[in-house]
């Protein structure tokens, strides 16, 4: 039974194979990759070129043909809800067919590296982690300007990329050798930022690169730690010294995200973590936390500690 079940499936990968086999541009492609080859050793260089860019034009128009059976709902659906806007933007820039497709749709090519964008992405569970590869590929082909900038600030240059928010960019995914990379071989620098970028991934090993790099966290830092449930990278950061700064918006932050466990920390410390008691179990109950409402609850002795360091 399971024999005459797997028999369509074999069926069907030999006469994709045959098929491969009798498609001339896979032959062409194997006789270009051998031009190539002897045009390194400065034989047939032009003839080379020539050929690889006329093959490339032709599995282009291939690929649009098989590409223009899907119908626009799926293409709306690929476009808009399972591709990261960054992801698209390099899509959109290497192949005519998809751009087309994307204005038909009436989408926007942007880039998702503002800070508040970012935000939302990891909010939404849409947070896509990008190789050393893509940085190199933004690096060289975009405009790339030195800086960080808000989205909403007034001089920053529409279409250009900023370095400060490629590297907060890396900090915000966990990329120890991308930040690496951007820092150390292309001289960009961090910023203000970074901290917090780096609190929200959770990633010690990040928090512990940019400590060696001398960078001063400060309290949004702990306040994205926070927020976002990364009760290690908390640890690590109360743990410098001196400890990094805390703030009474570091316990609302984390009880804006439902994060109990990350509250009972925070207050359990010596000295605990200054909150507002009735702020936070206002803001648990607001976001229908009701485990952090109960548990605000039985602390109604407890008062509201009035200091916080770092401001």
């Amino acid at each position: 039974m399971a024999r005459d079940a797997g028999e369509p499936t074999a069926k069907r990968a030999k006469v994709d194979e045959a098929d491969e086999e009798e498609d001339p541009l896979v032959r062409r492609k194997e006789e270009v990759v051998s031009l190539l080859g002897r045009a390194r050793k400065g034989k047939g260089k032009a003839r080379a070129k020539m050929e690889l860019v006329t093959l490339c034009a032709d599995f282009e128009a291939k690929n649009e043909k098989l590409l223009g059976r899907l119908l626009p709902e799926l293409w709306q659906k690929i476009l808009d809800e399972n591709l990261h806007k960054n992801d698209l933007l390099a899509l959109t820039m290497t192949c005519r067919f998809f751009r087309q497709k994307q204005k038909d749709l009436g989408l926007e090519v942007e880039t998702h590296l503002h800070p508040f964008k970012l935000l939302d992405l990891q909010k939404g569970g849409k947070m896509a982690s990008h190789s050393l590869g893509w940085f190199q590929w933004v690096c060289d082909t975009m405009e790339i300007r030195p800086g960080f900038k808000w989205s909403f600030d007034p001089k920053s240059v529409k279409g250009a990329v900023y370095e400060g928010n490629l590297v907060n960019y890396a900090a915000l995914q966990g990329s120890v050798g991308i930040l690496r990379w951007l820092v150390e071989e292309k001289g960009w620098e961090l910023n203000e930022d970074t901290g917090w970028c780096a609190g929200r991934c959770g990633s010690v090993e990040v928090l512990e690169y940019l400590g060696r790099r001398g960078y001063e966290f400060d309290r949004w830092a702990c306040k994205g730690a926070a927020q976002v449930g990364q009760l290690e990278a908390l640890k690590f950061l109360r743990g410098l010294d001196p400890p990094c700064p805390w703030h009474e918006d570091t316990c609302s932050w984390a009880v804006e995200g439902g994060h109990l466990e990350v509250l009972k920390w925070l207050r359990a410390q010596d000295p605990p973590c200054p909150w507002s008691r009735c702020d936070c179990r206002e803001e648990a109950s607001l976001y229908g936390h009701q485990h952090v409402v109960d548990w605000i609850d039985q602390r109604e002795d407890e008062s509201d500690v009035e200091y916080s360091d770092g401001d």
